[in-house]
């Protein structure tokens, strides 16, 4: 990102009011969060080119990255009057719903850009993520072929399919599609000469629950602790590495977890009262009835980043994400004589872990 930046900046320098660029240049700054530089630039446009499309879509921008909503649509939609045929401008537009869960109108504004931008696959991504946070699933995997089908490389198509596989409880095939989208994030960042960026905090979270369903709990909390570095303040993280340390049988450790959980996000519902479960199993050292047999129904949920989750806060709010899930132990004692793995039964695990989760022009939003 970085020096594909670089040398986006060369080419404004010989041409600052170049428009193709500039859209790509306004994609950049809300990937990197650069409020100043994208108001510096949105009021330039307004100045110079006040009836144009491109300066109404900078302004739309800025607000959605700042987190205003209302004026954020208001001149997206100004941008889509004054060019119906401008793409960009539909899928911000579609995002600006889409942080705010309004599906219909989010899908929308995403078939419009279908229309326009034939050819390009990211319309048809964030119709399926839409599709896959109202749990329509059938219809998500759908579109997401048809998006892999011209981008067949694309890392977020490939995650937002495993994160389905997740949906349908197959959860070695997802473990294994998160696996290659990994190895396909980490290639291109070694490539680029960069870290892997926190946009991929989802991503390492969903394959903690996948290897938490299929048992890999030493694995399961080594890609947890992975999405923590990313983002270190993240309480579903920590949720999520106190469940699989209680399923290890590891409960005072699971206690630990969960209170650093809870001092970011105080009113988390499954954190506290799996908190208490915990205590009690602490406090007696029997089995008690919440104890179930079998696996547990914790789902990648929807929120961002969303996830948050995945689509993502996704992995923040639910801006185009994927959601959590939970994973049942075995019966018995633990290994070294470990006391019994936790075996809880709870309807939905729905915590947020992506800002995406953002909804820039190019980002998902992933709820874990």
């Amino acid at each position: 990102m970085i020096l594909f930046f670089l040398i986006l900046k060369l080419i404004l320098k010989r041409d600052p009011y170049h428009k193709r660029s500039l859209t790509v240049q306004i994609g950049c700054l809300m990937e990197m969060k650069d409020f100043n530089k994208l108001f510096y630039v949105a009021h330039k446009l307004v100045d110079f080119y006040p009836d144009d499309a491109i300066s109404w879509y900078a302004v739309g921008c800025y607000y959605d990255l700042i987190g205003k909503s209302d004026p954020a649509r208001r001149y997206l939609s100004k941008a889509t009057t004054l060019d119906r045929l401008y793409g960009p401008a539909w899928l911000a537009y579609g995002h600006s719903f889409a942080k705010e869960n309004e599906h219909d109108q989010a899908m929308a504004a995403y078939f419009k850009a279908t229309q326009l931008m034939r050819g390009c696959h990211l319309p048809l991504l964030y119709i399926g993520v839409e599709c896959g946070l109202t749990k329509n699933l059938e219809m998500a995997e759908k579109f997401f072929y048809q998006a892999m089908s011209i981008a067949p490389l694309d890392v977020y198509v490939l995650h937002e399919l495993g994160v389905i596989k997740f949906e349908y409880e197959l959860y070695e095939s997802a473990e294994e599609v998160f696996r290659t989208t990994l190895d396909m994030v980490q290639s291109m960042a070694k490539a680029n000469g960069e870290p892997i960026s926190a946009r991929w905090e989802p991503l390492l979270n969903n394959l903690g629950h996948c290897c938490r369903k299929n048992k890999k709990f030493e694995e399961a909390l080594e890609f947890h602790r992975r999405a923590l570095f990313l983002k270190p303040l993240s309480g579903a993280t920590y949720t999520a590495i106190g469940f699989v340390q209680a399923l290890m049988g590891r409960l005072d450790d699971a206690v630990e977890s969960f209170h650093k959980s809870l001092s970011l996000k105080r009113d988390d519902v499954f954190t506290t009262t799996i908190l208490k479960y915990v205590i009690e199993d602490l406090a007696e050292e029997a089995p008690l009835p919440f104890y179930a047999d079998g696996e547990d129904d914790i789902e990648l949920g929807g929120k961002e980043d969303d996830s948050e989750e995945t689509r993502d806060d996704e992995m923040g709010g639910k801006a185009g994400g994927v959601g959590d899930s939970g994973v049942a132990g075995t019966p018995g004692t633990g290994p070294d004589g470990a006391p019994p793995r936790l075996k809880l039964k709870f309807d939905e695990y729905d915590s947020n872990a992506s800002p995406v989760s953002d909804t820039s022009a190019d980002d998902m939003s992933m709820d874990l």
